[in-house]
């Protein structure tokens, strides 16, 4: 067994009195927080070569690709900080067989950052967390995008890659090339006992979630003013998700199409296995509420001053056989596209229930259902697209699903505000109630709650998970 190293660096135990006193009140020594480095800013083949415990209160300034090998578990105690780099485009990436065991608090989450100071952070600051495991994915095995050396899948369905729990992901996200990026958190081929809960990505450079492939499942995820997609499914990912909130900001942006959900079976729309079946329930997702092309994205975020483009809350397409229950899907410039391109067959999943939308709420969309990519010439809205497929496809009997007016969601306060508190239920809300569970996807593995969307009504333990550990002002912290 390698020997377990903790990075105290020349951390000092100060005590105060003789040898024999105690240290503090409580017996224990007091720790002087340092500020170390993690990684050598290389993008060559830095590992962590033995066990290794990152200690609470230290700081550690992670710079470069910065490996956890096969073999080599990274443990990160309750409360620690990690700041990515910059100029180095600071990276962490649990490789096949590595294991990281990120088990925060909810009074002291594990917070990985920029390392720029508070009023000048910016979405792709640093590279992002890269988990990779051993699980199936539908193209065997593959090479992780972002410009890492790693692989990920396999036939282990039960692979286990560690834990994320109390986690936030802060400002990461880089695009290297057209379609080869890191997101704010990249899950390759995880498997399902790996346990992932209460994770917040915010202000991420490129997608906030993406899995390619895995059967990892998860609870508690939050996604918050990403600049590309909130959820991205990918390469036969079929993990289960319950409460997610997705929360768009207008000024912030791609400059092709930023969807809620993105998910394709794969890139070329094939029908190889295993087909992309995520899924997911009680999610919320609340849009810009923009036209498509009437705002900038601010100076220099992310290299861009492009316009920032919206496109659909939820972008099914190439295969796919994702599904979405008791959920809600709020001010975007369009609520669903079903998409048959690359000769796909997308539409006939849904018609055969291998691609479910039900019990869901589309409110204050623009647009409420498109057949087709939003961008018909690649710069204006194809207003010859009614969705008639889409719309029938909603509608159908025993679906479930209903459109309404943002207001009339009844909300607690105004969703689009970015503050926090608008998300929850108030009173009254037709959300309370109309949850279903009898679709043989959800009757298992998920929490029956009553509620639709993310949050439950006031009275319920699950009015809001965020409280606690989540931060929804990340660019003025003073970490």
């Amino acid at each position: 067994m390698k020997q377990v190293k903790k990075m105290w660096s020349i951390a000092l135990l100060v005590c105060v009195g003789l040898f024999g006193a105690s240290c503090n009140d409580d017996d224990e020594p007091v720790v002087v927080p340092q500020t170390l480095d993690l990684g050598d800013g290389s993008k060559s083949n830095f590992e962590i070569g033995e066990n290794t415990t990152l200690v609470y209160p230290n700081t550690y300034n992670l710079k470069g690709f910065v490996y956890v090998p096969d073999g080599v578990t990274l443990t990160i105690e309750p409360g620690v900080i990690v700041k990515g780099d910059k100029a180095t485009q600071g990276t962490l990436i649990v490789e096949r067989g590595g294991k990281i065991i990120a088990q925060g608090t909810k009074e002291r989450p594990i917070v990985f950052t920029s390392a720029q100071a508070p009023g000048s952070r910016k979405p792709g600051d640093w590279g992002g967390l890269i988990v990779l495991g051993k699980a199936p994915n539908n193209k065997v095995q593959q090479t992780i995008e972002g410009g890492v050396r790693s692989s990920h899948g396999g036939t282990d369905a039960g692979d286990n890659s560690g834990i994320l729990r109390y986690v936030r992901v802060e400002f990461a996200g880089i695009e290297y090339s057209t379609d080869n990026e890191i997101n704010g958190i990249t899950f390759g081929s995880v498997g399902s006992a790996t346990t992932v809960d209460h994770v917040q990505v915010s202000f991420s450079g490129d997608d906030s979630f993406e899995w390619f492939g895995g059967t990892v499942n998860a609870k508690y995820l939050v996604a918050f003013r990403g600049w590309d997609d909130d959820f991205d499914t990918d390469n036969g990912f079929s993990g289960r998700i319950q409460f997610a909130l997705g929360v768009r900001d207008p000024k912030i942006g791609d400059k092709s199409a930023s969807n809620g959900f993105e998910s394709d079976n794969n890139a070329d729309g094939s029908t190889e296995t295993p087909y992309t079946g995520a899924v997911f329930a009680n999610v919320s997702l609340f849009g810009p509420v923009a036209d498509p092309n009437a705002y900038t994205n601010e100076a220099g975020v992310n290299g861009s001053t492009t316009a920032a483009r919206f496109q659909a809350g939820l972008h099914l397409r190439r295969n796919t056989q994702l599904s979405l229950f008791n959920s809600v899907i709020a001010a975007f410039p369009v609520g669903i596209i079903i998409e048959n391109d690359k000769g796909s067959t997308t539409q006939q999943w849904a018609t055969d229930g291998k691609l479910n939308i039900a019990n869901c709420y589309l409110a204050g969309t623009q647009k409420n259902f498109q057949n087709a990519q939003y961008w018909s010439d690649g710069s204006v809205l194809n207003a010859n697209d009614a969705g008639a497929f889409v719309e029938t496809y909603f509608n159908r009997a025993g679906g479930g699903n209903s459109v309404s007016t943002l207001s009339a969601l009844k909300l607690a306060g105004n969703p689009l505000a970015l503050t926090g508190a608008g998300w929850l239920l108030g009173n009254g809300s037709p959300l309370a109630t109309g949850a279903g569970w009898s679709h043989a996807k959800v009757a298992s593995g998920f929490d029956n709650v009553a509620y639709i969307g993310a949050f439950g009504p006031a009275e319920t333990a699950n009015n809001n998970w965020t409280s606690g550990w989540c931060n929804f002002d990340p660019q003025n912290t003073n970490y």
